[in-house]
């Protein structure tokens, strides 16, 4: 029962700190006017607050593995939720840009820490199905940023949003508290439990590790299509409402009801497509990733006729058209993290950690690259953003190609872990 409400309380932080750093996209017109500066910045500053928490994540992934992963939380999560507050007395660019690279250190912490305890909290068989939930609550928490702002900022000012989530970080801080903290490796016992070597789980990263991992040729492939994939869909997600209200001339209330119903077909996604690959994966060790290859494929090539939509017509039917392609692709792809994320779980306990935090420092800085190109895109296509939507859906339809070698390495490290191996 302790274990089932640490993790209850580690998917309400998930939805928080989702949110945090999706909660100034939507309001980019409003921030910049307010400020002074240009629009185009504003995704600047959303990138390299991605970077620096990407790289911030290493640093609290060393810290986990010497000491408690649910003290390191607690500090974390107090520090951006207090730089949060900070950042509504922002008053130019360079103010605004300092106070959310300072509130990206806390929120590094957050997913490779959330994902290692969950890891040790659930047994291996049901991993693709809490790592749905997980992804699920993560699309919703960024969904929350979005909406919040989206709804908001018609009635008020920019700095009410983000006041909003700092709230929710104070309320994470206290619950975690209550988090009972799992041994490591506690899912994954070896069959000699009286083995020296099958108890030293201390996640240490070092040459040893790297080494370890360097075996496992179906989790570089892994981590390589993350970085890939998320370069290509990054930033679709976090401009939606942007986009739709540059593009296609909505208001911010409207724009914010189709972004709800977007987000709203991927939260069912996670989990079905989750307990889908568990099923798969049963069968076959292959199972998740062929789930993988399914929703990659659609999706991509329904994004891309959606996004090609814009160079007919911003009509109405166009545009009712184009949400039901976007809705249907963004269904799709809210099933491939949780498959991925519970792949990279057949790693061996001791680098599991080392593992799921350089997976979150590719698929963030992949992310933080796509919002950079994107902001390109902006300035070469007249700052219309659906030509580079168009591009960057394109980019991930060529991703299915990495899935080759995964399927070709994955049975055998699975093998090979179990026969201790590695």
């Amino acid at each position: 029962m302790k274990k089932l409400k640490s993790t209850y309380i580690l998917i309400l932080l998930t939805l928080f700190s989702s949110a945090l750093f999706s909660i100034i996209t939507p309001m980019a017109e409003e921030i910049s006017t307010a400020l002074n500066f240009n629009e185009n910045q504003v995704v600047f500053i959303n990138s390299m607050f991605l970077m620096v928490g990407a790289v911030s994540s290493l640093i609290w992934a060393v810290l986990g593995d010497k000491y408690s992963r649910k003290i390191l939380l607690i500090i974390s999560t107090i520090e951006w939720s207090v730089l949060t507050v900070l950042t509504i007395f922002s008053v130019n660019f360079v103010s605004l840009l300092l106070f959310q690279l300072i509130t990206a250190i806390g929120f590094g912490a957050a997913l490779p820490l959330i994902f290692s305890l969950t890891v040790d909290l659930i047994d291996s068989k049901n991993r693709g199905k809490k790592f749905g939930d997980l992804s699920a609550v993560y699309i919703l928490g960024m969904g929350l940023g979005q909406i919040l702002s989206g709804f908001l900022i018609d009635y008020y000012t920019w700095q009410v949003p983000i006041l909003i989530i700092s709230i929710g970080g104070f309320i994470c801080t206290g619950l975690l508290f209550l988090v009972d903290e799992p041994l490591r490796g506690e899912k994954d016992k070896l069959s000699n439990t009286n083995d020296e070597s099958n108890t030293g789980l201390g996640y240490k990263i070092n040459l040893i590790d790297l080494k370890q991992i360097w075996k496992m040729k179906s989790t570089l492939w892994i981590l390589l299509l993350n970085f890939v994939m998320f370069i290509s869909i990054g930033a679709i997600s976090s401009f939606f409402i942007s986009m739709l209200k540059n593009d296609f001339d909505l208001s911010s209330t409207l724009a914010t009801v189709f972004l709800i119903l977007v987000f709203g077909s991927q939260v069912p996604a996670g989990p079905l497509f989750g307990k889908l690959g568990d099923k798969k994966y049963e069968i076959e060790k292959n199972g998740r990733m062929k789930v993988v290859l399914l929703c990659l494929l659609c999706g991509s090539i329904l994004y891309i006729i959606a996004f090609s939509l814009f160079f007919i017509s911003t009509e109405l039917i166009f545009l009712i058209i184009f949400l039901i392609l976007v809705i249907s692709g963004a269904f799709l792809f809210g099933g491939i993290d949780p498959l991925t994320q519970a792949t990279l779980g057949i790693n061996p306990p001791q680098i599991r950690s080392t593992v799921y935090s350089i997976n979150y420092l590719t698929y963030t800085l992949g992310r933080s690259i796509s919002l950079l190109l994107l902001s390109q895109f902006f300035l070469i296509f007249n700052n219309f953003y659906s030509p580079g939507y168009l591009i960057l859906s394109i980019m991930a339809l060529t991703c299915t190609i990495i899935l080759i070698p995964i399927m070709k390495f994955l049975p055998r490290d699975i093998k090979n872990v179990k026969s201790t191996k590695l």
